[in-house]
C-alpha cells in the first residue's frame, strides 16, 4: 500500500511538472499614444491563429496592466480593444514560461477621425457562399467609378468592355443595396456610380426569390455582385457629368444624377456617344467595333454551327464591326414604405444604336482527307431601337404572409441592310463557287414577363408554404428581302449559276405559363423536408412564308416548299422532394424530382401531327461547409433537361443563304445535362492572402449537335440539328493573391484549364463517288497562366503589370491536318500618377500576340496604347483632360474559332486612333464629402 501511494505521488508530481513546463504566464501593459497614460478596462483577448476562435480574455487593471496565467505555449492572435480607442491586432508567439509582451499603445478614435475614417472589418470576409469585400480597404483614385474598384478586388476581373468575371464565372447581375438598379443591365451601376459611396461589395450566386425563401434550389443561379452603400451616400443628391469631343468627328457625353434619401433611390442617366465606349450593354458592345481591345478567341470549345431561325433574315451574316452612334437613357425609382413592409422598385430604359458593319472571314473546311477554303466579305448597316420597363412590388401583409409581384416588358424595332460576297476554293486555289447577296429586313419585338409570389410562414418555426406563378409572352415579326446570285465552277465545264429573289415573312409567338408550389416541414432543429410541384405550359407557333415575284413584278407568288405554319405545345408536370440539413458550419441538400413531359407538334400546313412523351428524373445534391471563419468549400450537382426549340423542329428550309441551308428536324428528342461544380475560398486577414478554386463540368446526353451534308462539287451545305452523346465541357479556374507588406506590393497569379468535346455528324456527296457519313469529334483545350502585380501609394501613384500566357489545342477526328496548337500572350501595363496634387497622368498599354496559324493569312500581333492627362479644379469637383486612344494606330477586331470540321478567323472594323478633350464634373450635395478611407 505504501509502495502504491508513493508511486501515485511521484506520478502526480511529474504530471504537474510537465504541465507547468508546457504553460506560460503572459503579461504586459496598455497605454494611449497621446498622453502616454495607462488605459484601464481595455479588453485583451487571445485568439487561436488557425481559425481566430477566442481562447482567453482579460481586462487591464487601473494601471493598464494585464496578466494571462496558465496559457498553452504556441502562436496566437492578440486583440486589444476599448470603446474610445482603435482596435489593435497582433501576432504573438509564446515560447517560454514567463513572457513579457511589448507595450501596447492605443490611438484615440477622436484623433483618428480628425484625419480619416477608421476602416471597419476585414478587407475580405467569407459568409457561407458569399464573399464580402470591404470597399475602403482597396484604394482607388478620387472620383473613380465602381468598375475601377472592382478591378482592385482579388478574384474579380473586368475587361475593356466592362464585362465582369468573379472567381472564373461571368457576373450577370449587379444589385444596389440588394435591389435591381435600372433592371438587369450590370454596366449602368458599375460605370456610373462612384466607388467612394460603396461600403461593401458582395459576390454570390443569386437564387430565385422562392428558392431564397424556402432554401430549396430550383436551378436558378446567377453570379451576382451586390453594392452595399454607405449610410452617408443615402442622403441628398450626387452624380457625374462627362463630356468629350475631338471638335470634329467623335464625342462621348454622359450624365447621371442620383437623389437618395434613406430607403428611397431616384436616379436618371443619359448617354450620347459615337465611339462605342460609353455604357453599351455588354452583349451589344461585342457587336460593334468601337471599343478597344477587341481580340476575341473562342477556341475554348464553344459549339458554334449554323442553327437557322434567323429572326431578321440576315443576322447570321450581318457581321460585326463599325463605329456605332449610340443614344440611351433611363429612370430608376425604388423605395420602402410603412416601416419597410412595402418595397417598390421600378425602372425604364431606352436605347437607339445606328451602326455600320464590316467584316472579312476566312474559313478552312476539313472534309475526309481533303479540304477547301471559304472567304467572305460583308458590309452593312443596322438601326436598333429598344425600350424596356421593369417593376417589382413586395408587401408584407402580416407577420406570416408576404406577396411579391414583378413585371418586365420590352419593345424593340430593328432595321438591317447587308451586302455579302463569298467564294469557295479548292486546296489548289481553284474556284468552286462565287456568291453575291443583298439582304434587307425589319423586325418588331415585343416581350412581357409577369410573376406573383406568395410566401407564408406557419406558427411552427421553419414550416413554410410558397406559391409562385408566372406568365411569359414573346412575339417577333420580321419582313426581309433576299437577292442572291451564285456561280458554280467545275474543271472542263462552263460555269453555271442560279438566282434567288425572295420576300420572307416570319411571325413567331411564344407563351409560357408556370406555377410552382413549395412546402417545407422541419423534422428537427437542423433537418428539414420539402415537397414541391411545378406545372408548366408552353405554346409556340411560327408562321414562315416565302414569296417570289409574280408576273406583275411584285412579291405575290408564295413558294410552298419554303412556307410553313407550325405549332409546338409542351405540358410538364414535375413533383419533387428534398432533404436539407443545416448546421452551424455545414449545409447539405439532397433531392430529386420527376418530370412528366407531353409534347405535341402540329404541322398545320401539311396536317401532320406528332405526339410523344418523356419522363425525366432531376437529381440534385449540394454540400457546403465553412471549415473556418475565412475558409469554405462547396459542391453542387443537378440534372436538367432541355427541350428543342420550334426553329430546330419545324421541317421547313431556311434559305437565307442558298449555299448554307438549314432544315428543321421534327424527330429531335430533348437533351439532358449533368452539371457538377466545386469551389474553395480562403482569405487570411492578417497576411492579406487569398485563394480561390472553382471547377465546373457538364456532360450532356442526347445533346443538340449539327448534322452537315456537304456537296463537294458545289460546296453547298445543308444543316439540321440532331441528337448525339459524348458532349462535355470541363473548366478549372484558380487564383492566389498576397501582399508583400514591406514592399507595399500586391501580387496574384492564377491558372485556367478549359477542356471540351463536341460532335458534328458529317455527310459528303460527290459525283462519281460514294457518299460518306462520319462523326466529326473535336477535342479542344485551352490552358493559361496569368500574373498580376500592383503597387500604389495613396494620392501619389498606382502601377499595375499583368500577363496572360495561354496554349490552345484543337484535335479533329476528321482530318489530322486540321489539328493545331498555338500559343498566345497578353501583356498589359497601367500607370496612374498624381502630380502636384492637381494633375493626373494615366496610361495603359496592352500587347497582344497569337502564334500564326498556317491556314490563315494574318499575323496577329499588335499593341494598344492609350493615355490621358488631366487637371482638377474647384476643390477637385471638375476635371479637364486630353485623351489619346490607340496611339500607335494598331487596334483591330479579330476572332478565331475552332468548331466541328471548320477553322475560322474573322476580322472586323474597329475604331482606331483618335484624341478627345474631356470634362468630368462630380457633384455632391447635402451629405458629407466622401473621403478615401483606409
Amino acid at each position: 500500500c505504501m509502495y502504491k501511494l508513493t508511486t501515485l505521488l511521484v506520478f502526480i508530481l511529474l504530471l504537474t511538472t510537465v504541465t507547468k513546463a508546457q504553460t506560460a504566464a503572459i503579461s504586459g501593459n496598455v497605454t494611449d499614444t497621446i498622453q502616454k497614460k495607462a488605459v484601464p478596462n481595455a479588453v485583451v483577448a487571445l485568439l487561436t491563429i488557425k481559425d481566430s476562435v477566442l481562447y482567453k480574455f482579460t481586462r487591464t487593471d487601473a494601471n493598464g496592466k494585464y496578466l494571462f496565467p496558465n496559457i498553452k505555449q504556441g502562436d496566437y492572435i492578440l486583440l486589444t480593444t476599448h470603446p474610445y480607442f482603435a482596435d489593435i491586432i497582433q501576432n504573438v508567439a509564446i515560447r517560454s514560461a514567463e513572457t513579457r509582451l511589448p507595450e501596447i499603445a492605443l490611438t484615440s478614435k477622436s484623433k483618428l477621425l480628425e484625419e480619416v475614417i477608421v476602416k471597419s472589418g476585414s478587407p475580405i470576409k467569407i459568409k457561407g457562399d458569399t464573399t464580402v469585400y470591404t470597399a475602403d480597404s482597396f484604394k482607388v483614385r478620387a472620383g473613380a467609378n465602381v468598375e475601377e474598384l472592382l478591378k482592385k478586388l482579388p478574384g474579380i476581373q473586368v475587361d475593356k468592355d466592362g464585362k465582369i468575371t468573379a472567381m472564373g464565372e461571368q457576373v450577370k447581375k449587379v444589385l444596389v443595396d440588394g435591389e435591381e438598379f435600372f433592371g438587369d443591365d450590370p454596366g449602368i451601376a458599375t460605370k456610373n456610380l462612384r466607388a467612394d459611396i460603396v461600403k461593401e461589395v458582395e459576390v454570390f450566386d443569386k437564387k430565385s426569390d422562392q428558392a431564397t425563401f424556402t432554401g430549396i434550389d430550383d436551378g436558378v443561379k446567377d453570379k451576382t455582385i451586390n453594392l452595399k452603400l454607405k449610410d452617408n451616400a443615402k442622403k441628398g443628391y450626387f452624380g457625374k457629368v462627362e463630356a468629350g469631343t475631338d471638335l470634329t468627328n467623335y464625342y462621348n457625353n454622359s450624365a447621371m444624377i442620383n437623389a437618395f434619401k434613406g430607403k428611397r433611390k431616384l436616379s436618371a442617366y443619359g448617354i450620347m456617344s459615337n465611339t462605342g465606349k460609353t455604357n453599351l450593354d455588354w452583349q451589344d458592345a461585342q457587336n460593334f467595333g468601337g471599343a478597344t481591345d477587341n481580340m476575341q478567341v473562342s477556341e475554348d470549345g464553344g459549339m458554334m454551327f449554323f442553327s437557322g431561325g434567323n429572326d431578321d433574315g440576315d443576322n447570321y451574316y450581318q457581321g460585326r464591326g463599325g463605329i456605332p452612334k449610340n443614344w440611351n437613357g433611363g429612370l430608376h425609382y425604388s423605395n420602402k414604405f410603412n416601416n419597410n413592409k412595402q418595397t417598390l422598385n421600378t425602372g425604364y430604359k431606352f436605347s437607339k444604336v445606328n451602326s455600320p458593319s464590316g467584316q472579312t472571314t476566312y474559313t478552312k473546311n476539313f472534309i475526309g482527307d481533303s479540304s477547301y477554303s471559304t472567304n467572305t466579305v460583308s458590309n452593312g448597316y443596322s438601326n436598333k431601337f429598344r425600350q424596356s420597363f421593369n417593376g417589382s412590388f413586395e408587401t408584407m401583409l402580416d407577420s406570416a404572409n408576404t406577396l411579391k409581384f414583378t413585371v418586365k416588358g420590352t419593345l424593340g424595332n430593328t432595321k438591317n441592310s447587308n451586302d455579302y460576297n463569298a467564294e469557295s476554293l479548292t486546296n489548289k486555289n481553284e474556284f468552286i463557287n462565287k456568291s453575291t447577296r443583298h439582304t434587307s429586313s425589319t423586325q418588331d419585338n415585343l416581350g412581357f414577363n409577369g410573376t406573383a409570389l406568395w410566401m407564408h410562414k406557419f406558427k411552427k418555426r421553419s414550416r413554410t408554404l410558397s406559391i409562385n406563378s408566372s406568365i411569359n409572352l414573346n412575339q417577333a415579326k420580321s419582313n426581309s428581302y433576299l437577292y442572291t446570285l451564285n456561280n458554280y465552277f467545275k474543271t472542263g465545264v462552263p460555269p453555271s449559276n442560279d438566282t434567288t429573289d425572295l420576300n420572307n415573312i416570319k411571325d413567331n409567338n411564344t407563351r409560357t405559363y408556370t406555377a410552382t408550389a413549395v412546402y417545407t416541414e422541419p423534422i428537427s432543429k437542423t433537418v428539414f423536408l420539402s415537397f414541391n410541384y411545378t406545372a408548366n405550359v408552353l405554346n409556340n407557333n411560327n408562321d414562315r412564308l416565302s414569296f417570289t415575284k409574280d408576273a406583275n413584278g411584285s412579291y405575290g407568288k408564295k413558294i410552298d416548299s419554303l412556307s410553313n405554319v407550325y405549332q409546338y405545345d409542351q405540358l410538364t408536370n414535375k413533383p419533387g422532394i428534398n432533404l436539407r440539413i443545416n448546421k452551424k458550419k455545414t449545409n447539405i441538400g439532397i433531392g430529386t424530382s420527376v418530370a412528366y413531359n407531353n409534347f405535341e407538334q402540329r404541322n398545320i400546313t401539311t396536317g401532320i401531327n406528332r405526339s410523344y412523351n418523356f419522363v425525366n428524373f432531376f437529381p440534385s445534391a449540394s454540400y457546403n461547409v465553412k471549415m473556418t471563419r475565412n475558409r469554405s468549400f462547396r459542391f453542387n450537382y443537378n440534372g436538367s433537361s432541355n427541350a428543342p426549340s420550334l426553329d430546330q423542329l419545324q421541317p421547313v428550309t431556311d434559305n437565307t443563304d442558298v449555299l448554307n441551308k438549314y432544315v428543321g428536324n421534327p424527330d429531335l428528342k430533348q437533351s439532358f445535362r449533368h452539371n457538377v461544380s466545386l469551389g474553395y475560398n480562403y482569405y487570411n486577414v492578417l497576411k492579406e492572402k487569398n485563394i480561390w478554386i472553382n471547377i465546373w463540368s457538364n456532360f450532356t446526353q442526347n445533346a443538340f449537335v449539327s448534322e452537315s451534308t456537304i456537296d463537294l462539287d458545289s460546296a453547298k451545305t445543308i444543316y439540321r440539328t440532331v441528337n448525339a452523346n459524348g458532349v462535355y465541357n470541363i473548366s478549372f479556374y484558380s487564383g492566389y493573391g498576397f501582399k508583400l507588406k514591406k514592399a507595399g506590393v500586391r501580387m496574384s497569379f492564377g491558372t485556367s484549364i478549359i477542356q471540351s468535346r463536341n460532335i458534328t455528324l458529317l455527310n459528303t456527296i460527290k459525283a462519281g463517288s460514294p457518299s460518306t457519313s462520319q462523326a466529326s469529334v473535336n477535342n479542344n483545350g485551352r490552358y493559361s497562366l496569368n500574373l498580376n502585380i500592383n503597387k500604389e501609394k495613396e494620392d501619389k501613384y498606382d502601377f499595375s503589370l499583368g500577363s496572360n500566357f495561354g496554349i490552345t489545342k484543337a484535335r479533329s477526328s476528321v482530318n489530322s491536318t486540321a489539328n493545331t496548337t498555338f500559343r498566345s500572350l497578353n501583356l498589359n501595363a497601367d500607370a496612374d500618377v498624381t502630380i502636384l496634387k492637381k494633375y493626373r497622368f494615366h496610361t495603359d498599354a496592352r500587347y497582344e500576340t497569337k502564334q500564326k496559324d498556317p491556314n490563315f493569312p494574318a499575323n496577329n500581333t499588335y499593341t494598344l496604347w492609350d493615355a490621358l492627362i488631366s487637371r482638377k479644379f474647384f476643390k477637385d469637383a471638375l476635371e479637364a483632360g486630353i485623351t489619346v486612344d490607340d496611339i500607335l494606330n494598331q487596334n483591330r477586331g479579330y476572332e478565331r474559332n475552332f468548331t466541328d470540321y471548320r477553322y475560322t478567323e474573322t476580322y472586323y472594323n474597329t475604331l482606331k486612333r483618335y484624341w478627345m478633350i474631356t470634362l468630368t464634373w462630380n457633384f455632391d450635395k447635402n451629405h458629407p464629402k466622401p473621403t478615401n478611407d483606409f
